[in-house]
This record gives C-alpha cells, structure tokens and sequence, in this order.
C-alpha cells in the first residue's frame, strides 16, 4: 500500500521555550527521529515545518510548510498540505515531540489499520493522542472543510468521523515514555 508519513514539526512550541523540532535526544534532532520512526511504514516521509525554520532541516529530506491559504493554522493544516502534495493510500502521522517513538511502534499501529476506519489514533491511560495516526486519504477534504470554517481543532474534527482508538499498552510494552510528548525541555 502507497503509504507517506507526515513529521508535524511546525508547533510554534511556546511551552517548551525554543522549536520542538530541535530539541535532541542522543545527539539527533526530534524531527529526526519521528522521520525514521515513519520511515519503516511509508513510503515516501515528509516534513511540514515553519518557513523561517526550512533551512535548519536536513536538506536530503523533503520538507514543506502549510499551503499558502492555511499557513500557521495547526496541526491539520500541516496535514492537510502533505495531503495535497503527496497523494497516496494512507497517512501515518507523527509528531515531532515524542522522541521515545520508535520505528516499531510506528509498524505496529499501521498494522491495526484496516481501511475501514477514517483515523486509527493511540490512547493510553484515557489521553488521547489524535496525532500518532493512521488517516485515510479520504480525510483531505474534511479537513478542509473544517479549515475553512475556522475550526482547528483535531479532537473537533476527530469527534466528527469514525476513528478507532488503539491502546497504547497494546503497539509497545514501554508505552509511559513512548506515548509522552515532551512540552519542556526538562
């Protein structure tokens, strides 16, 4: 199955003080690892990030920012660019503020997949994480709609199709540090 990954490096992270994306765990930007987290599910990875940032990624990947109309507009609008510039079967989305993922938990979650659902998303211990997902590619134009009514708002959107909610306890046993994102740099 035509699968692209979508790195969400575009946050304006003012909780965490600084751009998410660069913050490093082990020496590798988060970014980074999200990319080769989604690398072993898709195939074809892309990074949604700011413009005033597009110089800081590494050049040997692809990286885009939000299409002109929905610049600065969250998380789907990120998403909904990489939609529109990389069509395919399915979206695996990731955040680049979980820097404990790993490739495998990734091929876990694309393993519950079936087709049947609009979004397959993580929970564990009852939060939500709308953005470690799987979207049909059917998704893109209900994102749009709801950018162009002014609603942002991915748990909005969520509440409005049919998602199936996997147990993070059930894609990794080490899901406390996996399914965190990190909002300080503490």
């Amino acid at each position: 199955m035509d699968t692209v990954g979508i790195v969400l490096a575009g946050g304006l992270s003012s909780r965490f003080g600084s751009p998410k994306a660069f913050a490093q765990k082990d020496g590798r930007f988060y970014y980074e690892i999200a990319h080769q987290a989604l690398r072993s599910v898709s195939t074809q990875v892309v990074v949604v990030g700011r413009p005033e940032h597009r110089e800081r990624f590494d050049s040997k990947m692809d990286v885009m920012m939000d299409s002109e109309e929905f610049m600065g507009c969250g998380p789907l609008a990120g998403i909904y660019s990489a939609m529109m510039a990389y069509p395919a079967e399915r979206y695996v989305i990731l955040p680049c503020d979980m820097p404990y993922m790993t490739p495998e938990v990734m091929e876990s979650l694309v393993e519950c997949d079936t087709g049947d659902n609009d979004v397959v998303a993580v929970e564990f211990e009852g939060v939500q994480h709308p953005l470690v997902a799987v979207f049909h590619p059917r998704m893109r134009d209900i994102i749009r709609r709801s950018l162009e009514q002014g609603q942002y708002s991915v748990m909005k959107l969520l509440a409005q199709v049919h998602v199936r909610w996997i147990q993070g306890s059930d894609v990794t046993a080490n899901a406390p540090d996996v399914f965190r994102n990190l909002n300080t740099p503490e």
